[in-house]
């Protein structure tokens, strides 16, 4: 039987096979992390000269079919030339005096795996180990002290392994079926569509050349199985290792689901984990992750192995409701378990955050990034999504209501809540006097004072027994808060803002990243491969440049593949520019009865704001109101099942005629299936310019510094992208016929006709 190789590090074997404990909420961070690395760093400067800091350790161990390299970084090795030592340091928040010899076995047990492998190639008999427990609050250390010879090392080091390969041999004997398959896997139609082999060669070709790719696949063309597919045929051929695929909407990750779902029917051996939002999985009445009040948080850990095995034994298409199962029989966090279950899959489906955002992205995954190929869904919608992941605000009434709540229960909260309170208020002051509001300065006094709440914060929830104290919950949820703000700092440059909102008493510190194309460019280049896609990447060159594009990416811009006569454009050339709006409700009401009132049908109009909507559905409900019309109305906070009830009355082949009034970038307007005679017409009033506000002039005149149109890159691009989001409801099949209506005579200048799908761009003038 052929050999199979597996890598692992100290810190995960140990990990994993000691693996014990309930999920801890509040303590950890980026801060932390810092803390323990400064500690480390001054501890190891301090060391006498036969001191070796950092030492990379690693050996590979043959068990049966399977060769095991252990490796990883001991913090110290100390050699006298008789005896050597293993050095493990670890900071801590608690008190050095509560710490004892028998806490935190896995920290011994890393220790032993480091001794071991020096031993076996050093010839050692014995070794010794120390475990330094360092205090983050002062230079004061606690030292404990242990001996092994190599065969009680051994015997340790055996007994991990054997834990460990048990569960490795359930993913060994999976990967293998896995590749077995791919190499015979077929496309799973009969014939391609139109421009879909091009994108197929251009997905492989990107994957195989380690680069980006930027796709505009016109509705049509099937991108998700032109993306997925390809991925898999290079994963079978050892381009790569895994597959992220990150979305904006629930709807587009059913649709990823359904396409592994057809490979795996059509004979793929392959495993798919769909993470679904925490809000949405958890089993509790109210989401509270304390040991304490959740039976599925406390002793986690301890049964989490199990449920492991289980679920990817039996397995493969892990939706929410799998994970749900498995989840009550194991009792374990659904949410947490999903997290864990992922980190085996060959595909994970989940929302842009949980790679891109700094205050939720998994640093459990980090590790396999260099093997995945990310697969990024309607990625015109990561622009706006890649502002708001990278922004972050404070506000001080925040502050001020849990400094009201701390006073005379916790000195120590309590004075750092109402320093920061404090601090807001003079700032709102001198911010008045001087009548600025937004600055290109990093606001250091306001970060430094936050940091110090989390630090304070941090500690006190990670002490015992903080959960019973009834200001818990403010301090946790303002600790998050917080936390969100520090990590948004920490990446503050020329491409944000700091802009102050007041109001009355209150004070909001917003820290706005304007251009997020460094960082989305950073966070892709961690991984193989890198395929954006969407029907609306158009213009190109603007998505290239706000999504982090270099010259040396690929772009690939595929036509529909649709008969453009199964569609009909027409233009109204109505002004709906704002000072004109309530001269053109009349006009729009007219041109809706010229047109869609004489065709019984579906249809639905679109409209740049709820204002404008609700100008036009005055007059419209007066002036119909004897008409057989069943008139449909999009508001502001609809309910699922309200959305789904808007929806199930587009049915094909109905009498009468049915109209929706909605909202341009909104439910309605993107991730909407409406085939066949379910839909016969499109309406869209405006070109869909975002609202004037600060901040989008901000944007504005960012990128105008940067030597483009500020103005089309804040306003026009984005609103262009909506329009054509909100037609393509229309044509989404080749069965697929009816009218596109854009109503604004701006579709009449030679820069929007550019701008619009080439298929739309044959228009007719009414």
């Amino acid at each position: 039987m052929d050999q199979y190789n597996v890598r692992v590090s100290v810190r995960n074997l140990v990990e994993f096979v000691m693996m014990s404990g309930s999920i801890e909420v509040g303590a950890g961070g980026a801060h932390v992390l810092e803390e323990g690395t400064k500690t480390h760093q001054r501890l190891q400067q301090n060391r006498e000269e036969n001191y070796q800091k950092e030492v990379t350790l690693s050996q590979q161990f043959e068990r049966e079919d399977v060769a095991v390299t252990v490796h990883g970084r001991c913090d110290g090795l100390i050699s006298d030339g008789e005896r050597v030592t293993i050095e493990e340091i670890k900071s801590t928040s608690k008190p050095l005096g509560t710490i004892n010899e028998e806490n935190n076995p896995t920290y011994w047990a890393q220790a032993k795996v480091y001794a071991y492998i020096y031993a076996l190639q050093n010839y050692q008999d014995k070794m010794d180990i120390h475990l330094v427990y360092a205090s983050r609050q002062s230079t004061e250390t606690v030292t404990f002290r242990q001996s092994y010879t190599i065969e009680e090392l051994k015997t340790f080091i055996d007994e991990l392994l054997e834990d460990y390969l048990q569960f490795q041999k359930i993913l060994l004997i999976h990967r293998i079926n896995r590749q077995k398959s791919i190499p015979t896997l077929e496309f799973p139609f009969p014939s391609y569509r139109k421009g879909q082999r091009d994108l197929l060669k251009a997905v492989y070709k990107t994957i195989s050349e380690k680069k980006r790719l930027f796709a505009k696949a016109s509705t049509g063309i099937g991108k998700t199985i032109s993306t997925i597919f390809p991925t898999v045929k290079a994963v079978g051929e050892g381009k790569a290792e895994r597959i992220l695929y990150v979305t904006a909407k629930t709807i587009t990750r059913q649709v990823a689901e359904e396409a592994y779902q057809l490979l795996n029917t059509n004979g793929l051996v392959w495993r798919s984990v769909t993470i679904t939002a925490k809000e949405k999985v958890c089993f509790q009445e109210e989401i509270n992750c304390s040991k304490e009040h959740c039976p599925f948080s406390e002793g986690y850990f301890d049964r989490l192995k199990d449920g492991l095995k289980d679920i990817l034994a039996n397995e493969q298409m892990i939706d929410r409701t799998i994970i749900e199962s498995y989840s009550k029989k194991h009792q374990l966090c659904p949410f947490e378990f999903s997290l864990d279950v992922a980190l085996h899959a060959d595909a994970v489906i989940c929302d842009y955050n949980y790679f891109f955002d700094p205050r939720v992205k998994l640093q459990r995954w980090s590790e396999h990034h260099k093997e995945t190929v990310l697969l990024i869904d309607e990625a015109h919608n990561l622009v706006d999504r890649g502002r708001g992941m990278y922004s972050a605000s404070i506000s001080k009434s925040t502050f001020l209501e849990a400094s009201r709540l701390l006073k005379g229960k916790n000195q120590e909260l309590f004075l750092i809540t109402k320093a920061v309170n404090d601090l807001l208020l003079k700032w709102k002051k001198e911010l008045l006097e001087n009548d600025q509001f937004d600055f290109l300065e990093f606001p250091k006094h306001i970060v430094d004072a936050v940091a110090e709440f989390i630090e304070l914060g941090d500690r006190w929830l990670a002490a015992p027994g903080s959960y019973l104290e009834e200001y818990y919950p403010i301090v946790k949820d303002l600790f998050y808060e917080a936390q969100a703000f520090s990590r948004v700092a920490g990446l503050y440059d020329d491409h944000f803002r700091t802009m102050v909102a007041t109001y009355k008493s209150e004070v909001e510190v917003k820290l706005l990243c304007l251009d997020p194309s460094r960082l989305l460019r950073a966070a892709t280049k961690k991984v193989k491969a890198t395929i954006f896609f969407s029907a609306t990447l158009h213009p190109l060159g603007y998505f290239q440049t706000v999504l982090g594009g270099e010259e040396v990416d690929y772009f690939q811009d595929i036509p529909s593949p649709f008969d453009e006569k199964n569609v009909e454009v027409f233009v109204s050339p109505i002004s709906t520019k704002y000072k004109d709006r309530q001269a053109s409700v009349e006009k729009i009401i007219t041109v809706l009865r010229d047109t869609i009132h004489k065709h019984t049908g579906n249809y639905l109009v679109f409209f740049p704001s709820y204002e404008y909507l609700s100008q036009v559905l005055e007059q419209y409900q007066e002036d119909v109101i004897e008409e057989d019309i069943e008139l449909l109305v999009q508001s502001k906070l609809m309910t699922e099942k309200e959305r789904e009830q808007f929806l199930e009355k587009f049915q094909p082949k109905a009498s009468g005629i049915r109209i929706g009034f909605a909202v341009l970038g909104g439910i309605f307007a993107e991730g909407v299936d409406l085939r066949g005679d379910r839909l016969n017409g499109v309406c869209i009033v405006g070109v869909g310019l975002p609202r004037i506000s600060e901040e989008q002039d901000l944007i504005k005149q960012l990128y105008a510094s940067q030597g483009y149109n500020g103005f089309d890159f804040a306003y026009v691009y984005p609103g262009m992208n909506k329009v054509q989001q909100a037609g393509g409801r229309l044509i989404r099949s080749e069965e697929d016929k009816g009218l596109i209506i854009l109503m604004d005579d701006r579709y009449l200048t030679a820069k929007y006709h550019k701008l619009l799908p080439s298929e739309w761009q044959n228009y007719q003038r009414i």
